[in-house]
């Protein structure tokens, strides 16, 4: 008896534990947006997008600089940023074209076919802007390529 009780408590204690990991795992760091599934993490440093990239990578398995892949989520996007930005300054998110010939893909490895594109981009003005941003006067709304080196400010993005 002693045997079979110790069993069913080892089992409970793993379906508990397996609970509160669960519960861990849906959740959004503090300060961040738990919005339609998805955790959305801004941040005021002006970084390159390579290494906006990477300190998004840094928040955990699937994290990326933010992929926008509907109207819906573009809207919920730009009142994120117009309430987190301190310092007026564009914005990096996910998308961008590693081969130089305009074939935009996101960091997150998301379906491109949501477009918010400014008027004349994207433009690849002096044949490097290969990263895209999201631009302050139009209240983050729409996108602008831009060099990947210039610094912005950054959104990261993550499914829970």
């Amino acid at each position: 008896m002693g045997f079979f009780l110790y069993i069913g408590l080892c089992c409970l204690g793993s379906l508990i534990t397996n609970t509160f990991l669960g519960a861990e795992a849906a959740s959004c760091p503090r300060d961040w947006l738990k919005k339609q599934g998805n955790c959305y993490g801004y941040f005021d440093d002006k970084l390159d997008w390579d290494a906006a990239e990477l300190e998004c990578q840094s928040y955990g398995p699937g994290c990326h600089l933010a992929s926008i892949l509907s109207p819906q989520e573009a809207a919920l996007v730009s009142v994120y940023v117009k309430d987190k930005q301190g310092p007026a300054s564009h914005v990096w998110m996910g998308l961008r074209d590693i081969s130089g010939k305009r074939r935009w893909r996101w960091a997150d490895e998301s379906t491109f076919n949501y477009r918010a594109w400014m008027v004349h981009q994207p433009d690849n003005s002096n044949r490097n802007e290969n990263c895209v941003e999201l631009i302050y006067n139009t209240n983050f709304k729409l996108w602008n390529d831009k060099a990947c080196t210039s610094p912005n400010a950054y959104i990261c993005k993550f499914q829970l």
